[in-house]
């Protein structure tokens, strides 16, 4: 099982080209059964708690007593059984108790991974005390036309349309007609290739779709990010692994506790408007000589290089050195010089 994990990780990293081809083995299917599903579904829990924060597009789903969910490119439950996972935790949050159902319609090329996908969804939802009803289609689901639904899933499955011009105009329009059309959570690969890709069809849909972007962004403009080639938006969030996924980790050596990804979440409509500027930590900590640095995204569109020198560490702005990557905070007062000092507030 290790080898095939370190195989199938090989063709999303630096054999790309092999991969369409290659990733129906019969291997592959047990190495995304056994493995990447559970390292995978995280991913989407952890994307759509935030996106709940921050959208009441997103935080409503957890109040309906039917949710319809559309996974495109569903492979074998990974999206799918991260969202039962954050449904659950949401709606015990919320101290709500009635019983839901969730309507999925999955979309995978697939046959064998759309039979391994009924399974592993079914399960899920049997753990989380879910009802389910599942509409399964082994097609392409870039013939996909958005109907009646309340979310838009697709995961790790978008990434090979968005290299080459040949496929850009065309993936844009489709994607802006799905996030027109429902709240919308595109997750991918956390490699430079894959998320500058995410990043630039995010600037194309601001000027082509009538929807707003919901997270990891917090402003509407261009992506300041984009100006700087070496650098990509991604998130490394501490996770519990499961046990099988923790073991066959130990084997690989191919991963820390971390989830790293890239995501793109946008819902239909304009964005609502804050007077308070809020930062992104886009980076983890950069160290250097007598200070620590950060590279911070504004909710006014700027980017930051912002630096804390290690003798004025204080309990009021120790968080700007103990958050992890992804994290959103505050700085008060934002300095104008792009330095925190002892009195300046992090939280």
């Amino acid at each position: 099982m290790a080898l095939a994990i370190e195989k199938l990780s090989n063709l999303y990293t630096s054999e790309r080209t092999a991969l369409t081809r290659e990733q129906a083995d019969a291997a592959h299917l047990a190495a995304k059964r056994e493995y990447f599903l559970g390292s995978d579904a995280p991913k989407v829990a952890l994307a759509l708690e935030e996106c709940a924060r921050r959208s009441a597009a997103f935080a409503r789903l957890a109040t309906l007593d039917v949710v319809r969910v559309t996974d495109l490119g569903a492979g074998v439950g990974a999206t799918s059984v991260g969202f039962l996972a954050w449904l659950a935790a949401a709606r015990a949050d919320a101290g709500c108790t009635a019983r839901v159902c969730v309507k999925f319609h999955a979309l995978e090329h697939g046959e064998p991974a759309a039979r391994a996908y009924e399974a592993s969804v079914k399960t899920a939802a049997t753990e989380a005390g879910i009802d389910l009803a599942l509409q399964i289609e082994a097609r392409d689901f870039r013939r996909f036309t958005p109907n009646a639904c309340d979310l838009i899933l697709c995961q790790t499955a978008l990434n090979e349309l968005l290299h080459g011009p040949a496929h850009e105009a065309t993936t844009v329009q489709m994607v802006a007609l799905w996030a027109q059309a429902a709240p919308l959570l595109l997750i991918e690969p956390a490699l430079k290739s894959t998320t500058r890709a995410l990043m630039q069809l995010r600037d194309s849909l601001l000027e082509f779709a009538t929807a707003h972007v919901v997270a990891p962004c917090l402003h509407q403009k261009r992506c300041p990010m984009l100006e700087r080639q070496g650098d990509w938006c991604h998130e490394a969030r501490v996770i519990e692994p499961t046990p099988r996924v923790a073991a066959l980790d130990r084997i690989v050596g191919r991963r820390d506790e971390r989830a790293l990804y890239a995501f793109l979440a946008m819902a239909p409509g304009s964005a609502p408007t804050s007077p308070r500027v809020e930062l992104r930590l886009v980076t983890d900590t950069l160290g250097s000589r007598g200070k620590t640095e950060r590279l911070l995204c504004g909710s006014d569109g700027a980017l930051r290089l912002v630096r804390l020198l290690d003798r004025e560490v204080r309990d009021g702005n120790r968080a700007f050195l103990d958050r992890e990557r992804g994290a959103v905070v505050s700085i008060d007062p934002l300095p104008a010089n792009d330095r925190i000092t002892p009195e300046t507030s992090v939280a």
